[in-house]
């Protein structure tokens, strides 16, 4: 007893703090086996009081569309997790826009979080002003970012540039980018691929001026070499810089970007399961035909010789008013007194071919004088289009193109009302099937919007003969659209106009020759604009989420997925490994394609399946080691 009198006072200090440290060591792991894991290895950062939720949607719906299970946390939810929680998230996007600022307390997590092992997406002006808005001597995060971009004090408005994209070919392919929206830069000397737009001469994006050389793999720059897009590593882990504002682009109907660089992230850079767009996961086009006039008609005896109708199904729209660029000049199809207009309709019809609706009755007259505002006097000649071809078919009218393009909010407007699932598009070039982002409060529900792709400035036939596109170029664009649909399994649409086949006459004969070859191998398929958007709002429904496999080690990877009506032709695609992935629950066909396994459900609500990654793609086993 005297002894343990005669001991120091500072020995008790230093048993007591042993022993809190040990006691707050016991909560810490408690608390991080009661605190729920993240529902999704990827977390988009939001603020803790977003100033819009208009922008944190389009990144859901990018998410939502692109098949990548996203979850949105906010800045203090981050910092607020225990190391051992915010280890399972293998991947964080601090978006542009939204969050520019962060508070040390964050910027130290993020930072921290990336030595460990996490991968951080730090989008242009995130983490670029300081708590009253203005703009930072140097970005809390360029240490991460490893370049120096924002340059305010030197350059003032200067810093801001607008100037061509380029990128290698090799980050044209990774991005999931479609053949034609990149063409040569034409120094003649340097192997870049430039950013095309259509109906523009030039595409000009912004992006922050930057100073030193990036220490990482350069995906895209500007002409001067400014970083555009990178990915390096840091500490263990890693961290992607794109230097462009893809949010305010989304929701300006250029969502390319936003899309493209999170399938980048998500497949790419984190190896994670993604959900396809198409059913069963086989990719495939959208052939979209605008038959405008009666002057059409006798080329459509052209693409019957072709070999066109052997294929299919096709989306077939159809101008049927009396007039074309005036009332009364008589130039139009006149689907009402036209009996051979009126057979090819039915006969395309009985072929299962989608029929659609090409504008408003008379094309040229519908399309000059339409705006935003005159809707009330232009609503009949959508109504009376609809009825011509309903009358026609016997069958509701699913399916509308703008005729040159023009298409104000209104005609959406009336295309909901009146029961239209899906429309050919001018905006958001080169993407997929999306929901065109207008006015994010009455979005879902909406018809779906099929981007047109286009090879530079040229999309359809009629326009490579006006631009004297050689024969041999527009066949290998329409057959590396054809591949990339088959190797990125996705659906793209294109379209023309028929007298314009009538130029490229083999083209479309190699063509055919190879959509044949490739359908009967069942890796291709002709979708229509109907049927994708059925299987696309069915796919909205879909719950799904992917976490670490409980009783497995950290390469081990659960998805879970539940929908209210049925989970069937709905494919996960996931990374290429020796080991299959093992079907927990559900009806589910598992199949080893040249470089990803596939998981498509059969039937039923639910489905469970777990699949192995490598070691290095995983950040728990990282943090193991």
């Amino acid at each position: 007893m005297n002894k343990i009198r005669s001991c120091p006072r500072w020995v008790f200090i230093i048993l007591l703090l042993g022993l809190l440290l040990a006691a707050s060591a016991i909560w810490h792991s408690w608390r991080a086996r009661q605190t729920p894991p993240p529902q999704a290895f990827i977390a988009l950062l939001l603020p803790d009081k977003p100033a819009s939720s208009k922008y944190a949607l389009a990144w859901q719906d990018a998410a939502s569309e692109g098949g990548v299970a996203m979850m949105q946390i906010t800045a203090s939810q981050l910092v607020g997790m225990e190391p051992e929680q915010r280890a399972r998230l293998r991947g964080i996007i601090l978006p542009d826009t939204i969050h520019r600022y962060v508070d040390a307390a964050l910027t130290g997590v993020l930072e921290e979080y990336v030595q460990a092992g996490g991968a951080l997406w730090i989008n242009y002006d995130a983490a670029s002003e300081n708590a009253g808005g203005r703009f930072l001597d140097k970005p809390a995060l360029s240490r991460l970012v490893g370049v120096d971009y924002l340059l305010y004090r030197e350059l003032g408005k200067q810093m801001v540039r607008k100037d061509l994209m380029l990128m290698p070919p090799s980050a044209v392919a990774e991005l999931g980018i479609t053949p034609g929206r990149f063409q040569p830069y034409p120094d003649g000397k340097s192997p870049m691929l430039q950013a095309s737009t259509y109906g523009y001469d030039q595409a000009a994006f912004s992006y922050l001026a930057t100073r030193g050389r990036f220490p990482g793999r350069v995906l895209a720059e500007g002409p001067d070499g400014t970083l555009i897009a990178g990915v390096r590593d840091y500490g263990r882990g890693k961290v992607l810089f794109v230097n462009l504002p893809i949010t305010f682009l989304k929701i300006r109907t250029d969502g390319l970007w936003l899309h493209s660089y999170l399938n980048f992230f998500n497949s790419q850079v984190l190896h994670l399961p993604q959900l396809a767009s198409v059913p069963d996961g086989v990719g495939g086009l959208v052939m979209n035909w605008h038959v405008d006039d009666a002057n059409a008609i006798p080329y459509l005896d052209l693409l019957k010789k072709l070999g066109f109708l052997e294929q299919g199904p096709y989306s077939v729209h159809f101008t049927t008013g009396p007039d074309t660029n005036q009332p009364g000049d008589h130039r139009g199809m006149d689907l009402a007194h036209n009996p051979r207009a009126q057979d090819w309709v039915r006969r395309l019809s009985e072929r299962g071919y989608e029929i659609g609706a090409h504008g408003g009755w008379a094309h040229n007259y519908f399309a000059f004088n339409i705006n935003e505002h005159n809707g009330k006097r232009w609503e009949p000649y959508l109504a009376n289009n609809k009825q011509d071809l309903e009358k026609l078919t016997q069958q509701p009218l699913t399916e509308y193109s703008a005729p040159n393009g023009h298409h104000p909010d209104w005609v959406t407007a009336w295309l909901r009302q009146h029961g239209v699932l899906a429309y050919y598009y001018v905006g958001d070039l080169s993407m997929g099937p999306t929901r065109a982002y207008i006015d994010p409060a009455n979005m879902h529900g909406r018809p779906w919007a099929f981007p047109v792709s286009a090879n530079g400035g040229i999309a359809s036939f009629e326009e490579a003969v006006r631009n004297k596109l050689p024969s041999a170029q527009m066949t290998l664009w329409l057959q590396d659209m054809t591949r990339f649909a088959v190797q990125q399994r996705v659906a793209r649409l294109v379209y023309f106009h028929p007298p314009g086949v009538y130029f490229y006459q083999q083209t479309v004969r190699q063509w055919l020759a190879q959509t044949r070859t490739l359908g009967k191998q069942g890796v291709f398929h002709w979708y229509t604009m109907t049927d994708l958007s059925r299987f696309l709002s069915q796919r909205e429904l879909t719950q799904w989420q992917a976490a670490p496999a409980e009783g497995r080690d950290a390469s081990w990877i659960s998805v879970s997925a539940h929908n209210p009506k049925t989970l069937a032709r709905q494919s996960w695609l996931l990374p290429k490994t020796p080991t299959p992935p093992v079907l927990r629950s559900g009806q589910a066909d598992i199949e080893a394609l040249p470089d990803a396994w596939r998981v498509t459900a059969r039937s039923g609500q639910d489905l469970r399946f777990e699949y192995v990654q490598t070691a290095s793609n995983t950040m728990e086993t990282r943090h193991a080691q």
